[in-house]
């Protein structure tokens, strides 16, 4: 039960911060994107990147990992189906997001 709060808590964080972080990223570089769209296809990234963490795994196994790209792959095609950004720039908004937050994280 531990698991499945943690993963639904997960989810909801990471997904509100990951979708408002590429907004605001996505609106400062390249002058528009939808948040609404952005946090939308952030909670669903997080949704299915977070999958292995039910089980217990670590960021570092190989399922995670897998799931991790598959997140990927679902942000940008949530992203390029608001239609405000082709793919190209919504793989740089998420590549920047990501970095972004690996940066917050070291330096905490």
């Amino acid at each position: 039960m531990d698991n499945l709060l943690n993963y639904i808590y997960g989810v909801i964080v990471e997904g509100a911060v990951v979708g408002a972080l590429f907004w605001s990223i996505a609106y400062i570089t390249m002058e528009r994107t939808s948040l609404r769209g952005a946090l939308a296809a952030a909670l669903a990234s997080e949704a299915l990147g977070n999958i292995p963490y039910l089980f217990g795994l670590t960021a570092l196994d190989a399922p995670a990992l897998a799931m991790t790209l598959v997140g990927g792959v679902v942000f940008v095609r949530g992203i390029v189906h608001v239609g405000e950004l082709n793919a190209l720039r919504a793989t740089y908004g998420l590549a920047m997001t990501y970095f972004a937050l690996v940066a917050i994280v070291t330096c905490t």
